[in-house]
């Protein structure tokens, strides 16, 4: 048996598990969090995890990712005062679409009256539910945190500043030979407003590198009025606002060019 699923399954045995399904339009997922789980609150059920919300996402992909890849991110979250909820997270799933992914996220929203803290979501592919956890770890404001997905000899870790949030198998989402990709995402459920997140030091590593390498994505998801603009160097910050009725399209990182994956 390969370490990383020998070290999987000894943390089953000694850490809390999240036993996740939701009937018949989802298949369980096992999560072994070491770090404090909170209730459960609710699946959201739609056919899209990005319906309500004005979302943006830069790419981070190559071919090369099948056993030993990873990506991570630095991301720095301010509260705007408003009430909603913000979510700026980093997301692994299949280039083809079938509605599965898994992303570790900070999060802002009114159970923890708005202050960051550590998330999680998912979705099988082929279903329609997506599943949400929040964790009890608190995130310091006015500093940049680093958020990472690393996948080694089958197992999935997501990363906030160099801890281990929570493991699972990687092939409940993307398969070792299925072309998959990152996405630098945030997003708000509030109108008129962006996150307000800016982010910085994207680095991905495919299974042929020895470390995590710089990454220069030219790729930026622009949706309900919502994208990431490029302040040059290795910085983005999200700009515009959420309006239902905007349109949903991909720019380069200049906005007058297509998008090159």
């Amino acid at each position: 048996m390969k370490t990383g699923v020998t070290l999987f399954l000894i943390l089953m045995m000694t850490t809390g598990l999240v036993n996740a399904g939701n009937g018949s339009k989802s298949a369980t997922a096992l999560w072994s969090c070491p770090v404090q789980m909170l209730p459960e609150y609710k699946a959201k059920e739609s056919g899209s995890s990005d319906t309500g919300e004005g979302v943006t996402y830069l790419y981070m992909g190559d071919k090369e990712l099948h056993s030993s890849y990873d990506a991570s991110a630095d991301f720095t979250v301010p509260l705007d005062g408003r009430h909603g909820w913000y979510d700026s997270a980093l997301r692994l799933g299949p280039l083809k679409e079938n509605n599965g992914f898994v992303q570790i996220e900070i999060s802002r929203w009114e159970r923890f009256r708005y202050k960051q803290h550590a998330a999680f979501a998912w979705a099988l592919p082929h279903t329609s539910v997506v599943e949400y956890r929040d964790t009890g770890f608190m995130l310091a404001d006015g500093v940049a945190h680093r958020l990472g997905i690393s996948v080694r000899n089958g197992l999935l870790r997501l990363n906030v500043d160099g801890q281990v949030i929570c493991s699972t198998y990687a092939s409940y989402f993307v398969g070792p030979l299925e072309r998959k990709y990152f996405q630098v995402r945030t997003e708000t459920s509030v109108v008129g407003s962006n996150s307000a997140a800016r982010v910085s030091n994207l680095r991905l590593k495919r299974d042929f590198d020895v470390s995590d390498l710089p990454y220069r994505t030219d790729c930026i998801l622009h949706r309900y009025g919502v994208f990431w603009e490029y302040l040059g160097g290795e910085g983005f910050a999200a700009r515009g606002a959420f309006y239902p009725s905007e349109s949903t399209f991909f720019t380069g990182v200049n906005p007058s060019k297509p998008c090159r994956i």
